[in-house]
């Protein structure tokens, strides 16, 4: 079953005649509807009603999550090239729309088996449209005295179907950077291309940590429920939480690391000498994300934060260390060359606190973006639960804005934990969090980088920074030896000495978007010089192999975005 969902402002449609012989009774009337959640919907052959309902129920709770009431499902065969036959195909629509029934939105069918004119205006959210593919071979079997047999296959190539060329998911699939397994739905196997990737962005905030004066910390994956209940997360948060019954008792995957860390700060005893403290923390984190709204590298269930925490003493240091964060922001979106714009979202109805501490948050958050000459907008009523917060937007490839950085000032947090220091008085005060990432979900941030650069990535960050080719047989032994120098001083290199033809050989690293390529050939040993080529198609002749390595060390230590041949 294929189904294309989409967040509308509007959607009419009128049946105007018969497409099948097969098809529901109607009345040929226009219909619209205003803000609904419309599934276009192909049945395929062994679709069954166990898939049917799990797609029913995935729109429910999509709609639910995001407050929408209602819900149109169409008919749409458009979508599929292995379509069920038409009797059953309806009796399986219609077995939908009684399920989508049972629950408390207002449902509207389009008939099956019509012609219909038909008028969209789609919003422009990043969720807005969502393709979605659910699968009648069975995933888990039976066999023998009780054992299983599990589907280990890979989610393949077809449930791409339909997505552009730019799409990461398509690239990092050519340049094999990851994959998603059916017995992982929306967690992400790294690849060692990819892991390459991950790592290098990690490096790089890293330093930037530790030149911001950031201290790593890392804390467990589970914690007892009794953690979440003082944090407010079961309150507020407990539907996108993956809770576990062991032992009598209750733990919970962490969704985010505030707590945690709190816990971390309330080991010791701190002073406002101490202050402020910066821990920063990349652990894995759990969201229990619908299967509707998950999306390749853009939204997954298990992920990756650049988090840090900072306790501050005073209103004055909590200034100081969100303009610090924003020039953290600037620098490294600057780094990269994307495209981004600044969100203040302020008190939600759902809070914790007194509404004086947040309007004092509010406008600190507002003073610190002024004096980094940021311009923003006001997203009312969308903070999070205990403090508002700057979101930083960014473009992906076809202009869709994907939420990465995110800053938030928090006076709640600490209370609840009830975390002190001593202060300049001698008395115990309440500090002052800070909640910050910059890439965000390392994941999300990835998936966009890859559109951005189309897998160009520059030569600190690309997997394979260097092929060493051969053109001829007579280079091999040559070309060995340049290659293990290489890799000797940290390039992360491939050795090409196969038969086949130059041309080929070219062709093939400028796919994999390899950023050099040193061609070797009769002239090139006998010189004992290489031959630089650039992937844009740019050559140099007669470079010596220490020229070389001097300029390609220099570009990666400093993290270049140019190239030395461009």
């Amino acid at each position: 079953m294929r189904i294309m969902q989409l967040d509308v402002n509007s959607i009419d449609f009128e049946p105007t005649e018969p497409e099948i012989k097969v098809h529901e009774s109607t009345e040929k009337k226009k219909v619209s509807v205003k803000n609904a959640l419309v599934l276009f919907t192909s049945i395929e052959k062994n679709d069954t009603e166990a898939l049917a309902s799990k797609a029913v129920k995935d729109a429910v709770e999509f709609a639910g999550k995001n407050k929408m009431t209602t819900i149109v499902l169409y008919p749409y065969a458009h979508l599929s090239s292995n379509l069920e036959e038409p009797q059953r195909s309806m009796n399986l629509y219609q077995y939908m729309v009684k399920e989508a029934q049972k629950s408390k939105l207002k449902i509207i069918a389009a008939p099956f088996g019509w012609t219909k004119a038909l008028s969209l205006d789609i919003k422009g959210h990043p969720l807005a449209e969502l393709s979605r593919n659910y699968s009648a071979t069975a995933k888990v079997e039976k066999v023998q005295k009780g054992a299983r047999k599990l589907d280990t296959s890979i989610v393949k190539k077809s449930d791409f179907a339909g997505l552009p060329e730019t799409d990461h998911r398509i690239i990092g699939e050519r340049l094999n950077l990851f994959s998603f397994q059916e017995v992982s739905p929306g967690m992400v196997y790294w690849h060692p291309n990819g892991n390459i990737l991950l790592k290098e962005l990690m490096s790089y905030i890293r330093q930037m940590n530790s030149d911001y004066g950031y201290e790593e910390i890392a804390t467990p994956a589970f914690a007892n429920i009794v953690l979440w209940h003082v944090s407010g997360h079961i309150d507020h948060y407990r539907e996108n939480m993956y809770v576990i019954n062991t032992d009598n008792d209750e733990l919970a995957l962490k969704p985010m690391n505030c707590p945690s860390t709190m816990l971390v700060y309330k080991s010791r005893k701190w002073s406002y000498r101490d202050m402020p403290i910066r821990f920063s923390d990349f652990d894995k984190l759990y969201r229990n994300e619908i299967s509707g709204a998950l999306s390749g590298l853009f939204r997954v269930r298990e992920l990756t934060q650049d988090d840090a925490h900072v306790f501050v003493a005073t209103d004055e240091q909590a200034e100081q260390e969100l303009i610090s964060i924003l020039e953290m922001v600037k620098k490294l979106y600057g780094k990269f060359n994307l495209e981004y714009k600044a969100k203040l979202s302020t008190m939600p109805d759902s809070h914790l606190g007194d509404e004086k501490l947040w309007e004092k948050a509010t406008n600190a958050l507002k003073t610190a973006l002024k004096k980094n000459g940021m311009e923003f907008e006001i997203k009312e009523k969308e903070g999070a639960f205990y403090g508002p917060k700057i979101d930083f937007d960014i473009k992906d490839s076809i202009g869709r804005e994907w939420q990465c950085a995110t800053i938030q000032l928090d006076y709640q947090l600490p209370q609840r934990f009830g975390l002190e220091y001593t202060g300049e008085d001698g008395k115990q005060h309440t500090p002052i969090v800070i909640h910050r990432v910059i890439y965000g979900s390392l994941e999300r941030f990835i998936g966009v980088l890859t559109e951005h650069v189309q897998g160009k990535f520059p030569t600190w960050l690309a997997p394979v920074q260097v092929r060493v080719i051969t053109i001829s047989e007579h280079a091999n032994k040559y070309a060995e030896g340049v290659y293990k120098k290489i890799r000797k001083d940290g390039i992360r290199a491939e050795l090409d000495i196969s038969d086949k033809t130059l041309d080929y050989k070219i062709r093939e690293a400028q796919n994999q978007k390899i950023p050099y390529m040193l061609i070797l050939g009769k002239k090139e040993v006998e010189g004992e010089k290489i031959s630089v080529r650039s992937r844009s198609g740019k050559q140099k002749m007669g470079v010596t192999l220490d020229e070389f390595l001097s300029s390609i060390k220099s570009e990666i230590s400093e993290r270049k975005n140019e190239q030395l041949i461009t």
